[in-house]
């Protein structure tokens, strides 16, 4: 009986180490994992640590990471080196992770328009009551970044079979206790992990909300203990920085350094739980150091050099390490090749449909992510919803053989709107002149009265009223449309002559018309339109020599508008221009006139730091005497910067803007603005019948800075025949 229970008892360790071996684990060393805190970019030293770790053959045979380091740990537990994860975290990854909102190119046209109209605008949703978007940080960048790194791993898989056996943590604020993902989708699993509150919007998986896992459990030692049971636990824990000086002084320090308070107490706790803590060095580097990689690997990797002996113990001979090496590779999952389907969940039945025609192009095909995140982003465009998708990976006989995909599609109302706020501001002064500041507010409320369909009014208030309202009106998905629309306008009109100020006016105008056009995909829009107005023109202060009126004016005619350029605030190359073409006729104090108008820049970059832009205007009324208020005027920051603010008015002119700029700083991500010294020549011309034709040149040398408020100018402007002004703007620029 003794014999037969000891036969037992070794077929049974047989059969564990051969278990043991098909997984993986090791049967003749210690078992090693590695826990990878928390910390923002100072995680980054963590990719140092893992370098080390492969010059020197300590294997890895666990991982559990938690925010910024389950990116990192997942990454190397799907196969990739540390000098490939170092590689994806170079500038254009931080830049587009890192993003306050869309790219501008991703825009639809509607929204550029907005985007062009108040660049500093705030958003504000108001479907569920006044409210703002929960994070700082939109995640679609973030989202696209995870989904083209991790495309073999979209699917629902165990994490226990990956190349390196893994497990990450992430907070369940719904349910208020720590969640730990074993399997599903790496993508989600990660997203989840890293969803710092207040930055990133929650992760959102059914019930469950998912925030950053540095609240409960910054570094996963208990984890990865009782999950993955290694032998030996190392965790790589980074310190708390020293409070810096005036972090106490607003909402935003205290809120940031409460949370690192909080996470670096249970990371203390989990730090006994390692048999060895390796403390990169990290002193005049923080959480937001994005742009230091290469500082950050070489502490990770000092930290580990500081702890060589204690490593070496596990280090594998050559033979070892190329088996060890071998049988991670063997569980590497290749990226799939054809995209087979494509399924699609959204609100409404009209946007499936319009979401799975748009996918036909690209099914059937070779999977191109780029075409794939396009497709998003056209989803996305509008700013009506929210779009995600999963590549499901479809189970084929091998883990080494390519595999079919099947794109999932989930498109979702935006919590807090339609209806939505934008709130903005813009100013312009020069030295001698009025300034001209207004508060901008626009309502807008997308799919109102079908798909696709939308209602637009804006209000500026201030040295102009405006009231503008459109109802946007989608006849078929290929881009036609009808636009009715209503506008109001009152501002003061000064009149100059020889650059004396002898008049102010007020003009008024109220009318409306109806347009039918058509919407070329994101960049541009063809319109043909009348609009019929009633204008007042009425004197203040002063005398022109010109009668006060009112009365009505007609115009129909054909409009063309392209925008093509990169960015909403100083474009670094495209396109962007107006062409218009039409009849003002049955106007009042005027003769009928044809009307031809042209405006445009196009902006290039001629190596590192140097941009120019070229910028034209004209304009003809075919010399007709129509009246001051329908008009072309001149003057004003980059308008003929020397001049005072439509200075010169007048039937035909032109003005060609060609501009400078080199840029002197840029801020880190996620802001990305630069800062630049701007160069400028402005030459321009107007003419009117009975009045001298006006000639004008000035020259502008300043500061253009980007800032969350629109571009900030500033500088002087020194033309001829005396004109000279100092100028300040913010908000629009060119």
């Amino acid at each position: 009986m003794r014999r037969f229970s000891t036969l037992l008892l070794c077929a049974a360790t047989v059969m564990a180490q051969a278990n043991n071996a098909e997984q993986g684990e090791p049967t003749h060393r210690p078992s090693i994992g590695l826990a990878l805190g928390g910390g923002g970019a100072l995680a980054l030293s963590e990719i140092g640590v893992l370098r080390w770790f492969e010059e020197n053959h300590i294997p890895v045979d666990a991982i559990a990471g938690t925010s910024m380091g389950s990116m990192i740990g997942a990454f190397y537990a799907t196969g990739k080196t540390p000098d490939e994860i170092e590689h994806l975290m170079n500038d254009q990854a931080i830049t587009q992770v890192f993003r306050l909102n869309p790219d501008f190119r991703a825009l639809s046209y509607r929204r550029r328009e907005d985007r062009r109209w108040a660049p500093n605008a705030l958003n504000v949703g108001l479907r569920h009551g006044v409210s703002l978007r929960s994070g700082v940080l939109i995640d679609s960048g973030l989202n696209s970044f995870l989904s083209q790194n991790f495309l073999a791993y979209g699917s629902d898989l165990p994490f226990s079979n990956l190349p390196i056996p893994f497990r990450c943590v992430a907070t369940d604020i719904a349910e208020g206790k720590e969640a730990i993902f074993r399997d599903g989708s790496l993508v989600d699993s990660v997203r989840a992990s890293i969803s710092l509150p207040g930055i990133y919007s929650p992760a959102e998986q059914g019930e469950h909300l998912y925030v950053d896992g540095a609240i409960l459990e910054n570094l996963p030692t208990g984890t990865l203990r009782s999950e993955l049971h290694p032998d030996v636990v190392i965790g790589v824990s980074l310190p708390l920085a020293p409070m810096e000086k005036g972090q106490g002084n607003s909402i935003l320090g205290v809120l940031q350094r409460s949370f690192s308070v909080a996470s670096w107490g249970n990371e203390l706790r989990s730090r006994t739980l390692a048999d060895l803590v390796l403390q990169p060095e990290t002193t005049g580097m923080d959480t937001g150091s994005y742009t230091k990689t290469k500082e950050l690997v070489a502490a990770g990797y000092a930290s580990a050099e500081k702890q060589r002996s204690a490593l070496l113990r596990y280090r594998l001979d050559d033979a070892e390490w190329a088996a060890y090496l071998a049988h991670r590779h063997s569980l590497l999952r290749p990226a799939p090749r054809l995209l087979a389907g494509a399924t699609v969940t959204a609100p409404s039945p009209a946007l499936r449909r319009a979401v799975e025609k748009s996918l036909v192009p690209i099914t059937h095909q070779p999977l191109d992510l780029k075409k794939v995140e396009d497709k998003m982003d056209d989803i996305r465009s509008d700013g009506r919803y929210d779009a995600d998708y999963a590549v499901v990976v479809k189970p084929s006989g091998s883990a080494q053989t390519a595999q079919e995909a099947q794109l999932n599609v989930d498109v979702k109302d935006k919590s807090a709107g339609p209806p939505f706020l934008l709130l903005g501001a813009d100013l312009a002064a020069q030295s001698g002149v009025p300034a001209r500041a207004t508060l901008d507010t626009a309502f807008l409320y997308q799919d109102f009265g079908g798909f696709g369909s939308e209602f637009r009014a804006r209000v500026s208030a201030g040295f102009q009223t405006t009231v503008g309202t459109e109802y946007y009106r989608r006849i078929t998905t290929a881009g036609f449309f009808v636009a009715p629309h209503f506008d109001f306008n009152r501002m003061p009109v000064y009149i100059y002559s020889d650059q004396d100020r002898v008049a102010q006016r007020l003009s008024q105008s109220a009318g409306g018309g109806v347009d039918g056009g058509f919407t070329f995909k994101r960049s541009s829009e063809l319109r043909v339109g009348w609009q019929e107005r009633f204008q007042r023109w009425k004197t203040d202060t002063g005398t022109d020599g010109q009668a006060d009126f009112s009365g009505t004016s007609q115009w129909a005619g054909v409009r063309y508008r392209i925008d093509d350029q990169d960015r909403a605030l100083i474009a670094t190359h495209g396109l962007r221009a107006q062409a218009s073409a039409g009849y003002l006729y049955s106007t009042v104090n005027s003769r009928n006139a044809p009307k031809v108008d042209f405006a445009g820049s196009y902006a290039f970059t001629a190596g590192k730091g140097h941009l120019f832009s070229m910028g034209l205007e004209a304009g003809s009324l075919f010399g007709r005497n129509v009246s001051d208020p329908f008009r072309y005027t001149l003057g004003g920051p980059s308008r003929l910067s020397a001049s005072a603010m439509d200075e010169y008015r007048g039937t035909d002119y032109f003005l060609i803007r060609p501009a400078y700029l080199h840029r002197i700083a840029s801020l880190p991500a996620p802001l990305g603005q630069s800062i630049y010294v701007l160069a400028m020549y402005e030459a321009g011309q107007m003419r009117a019948p009975n009045f001298n034709t006006v000639t004008r040149q000035d020259g502008y040398l300043g500061l253009a800075a980007e800032t969350p408020l629109g571009v900030l100018t500033l500088g002087p402007s020194i033309g001829d025949d005396g004109h000279r002004k100092f100028i300040f703007t913010l908000g629009r620029f060119f």
